[in-house]
């Protein structure tokens, strides 16, 4: 573990990796975070949630000021109010959304700086804190930085994925279970401009912060955490995480359920 020593900063994925199946964060967990930030190593929540999602659980995590949202679309500096990077998507295809999901009743979050905005046919817990949308011309002042669409019916969300390659936007995240094509309760599709990832971010905060990249280290559990692995030094993959993970990580921690960040920070990151 001699890669471990110039470790400078630790990106840490939410859902699946930080929290465990409550979405909790362990007391352990966040003492092992909080005694890295002491010693002066920025440790950086990174998920495909919102802005206000994503610093609330950094908060609680005793991690640094800056996190990185909406699948990387995103880098805000909390304690200083300041937005590092945005990725805002083009305001004629965020009307394009608003009108093909009202007409098709189909769910939509549409993501900013200012926090989530959703419509009449969202279903599940992406509704609270998301501000309701009733006139498309409320959308015209927004900048936004990510669409996620969400239903609990598979053939409108397979239409909806074909609708997202007309306007020219990439799938960066879904649901397990429509990538498994699996009966769900709902299916959700997570939505950026071309080239943005979790992958991208890092490396934009890297040049930032003026780190290099094998000082980076890095924890996820599923798909949409590849890129991130791509563009860091060290790669901790989760025992619960996908095949295609674990086959690029340098090492497999226990399960989010059995603190498996704490574990790794606290044996390898003394």
């Amino acid at each position: 573990m001699n890669k471990l020593k110039n470790i400078k900063i630790v990106f840490i994925d939410i859902d699946g990796t930080l929290v465990n199946k409550k979405h909790h964060i362990t007391i352990r967990t966040r003492k092992s975070i909080k005694r890295l930030v002491e010693k002066g190593i920025y440790v950086v929540l990174i998920s495909g949630r919102d802005i206000l999602y994503t610093t609330e659980k950094s908060k609680r995590a005793l991690a640094s000021n800056i996190i990185v949202s909406s699948s990387g679309s995103e880098i805000y500096d909390y304690k200083n109010k300041k937005v590092i990077f945005m990725d805002v998507i083009d305001n004629e295809k965020i009307e394009k959304v608003w009108d093909y999901c009202n007409k098709n009743e189909l769910g939509f979050v549409i993501k900013a700086a200012t926090g989530k905005y959703i419509n009449k046919y969202l279903i599940g817990e992406d509704k609270e804190g998301g501000k309701l949308i009733t006139r498309k011309n409320e959308l015209k002042k927004i900048l936004f930085s990510q669409i996620v669409f969400i239903t609990n019916d598979l053939n409108k969300i397979n239409a909806a994925r074909e609708f997202v390659e007309s306007l020219g936007l990439v799938i960066t995240n879904c649901s397990r279970s429509f990538l498994e094509k699996k009966p769900a309760d709902r299916y959700r599709l997570d939505v950026n401009n071309k080239k943005i990832s979790k992958g991208v971010a890092v490396v934009k905060l890297l040049e930032y912060l003026s780190i290099k990249k094998e000082e980076s280290l890095c924890f996820g559990d599923y798909n949409n955490d590849i890129s991130m692995f791509n563009e860091c030094g060290f790669k901790v993959a989760m025992e619960n995480a996908c095949d295609k993970l674990k086959e690029k990580a340098d090492f497999i921690t226990y399960s989010n359920n059995k603190n498996g960040v704490a574990f790794f920070l606290n044996k390898y990151l003394k």
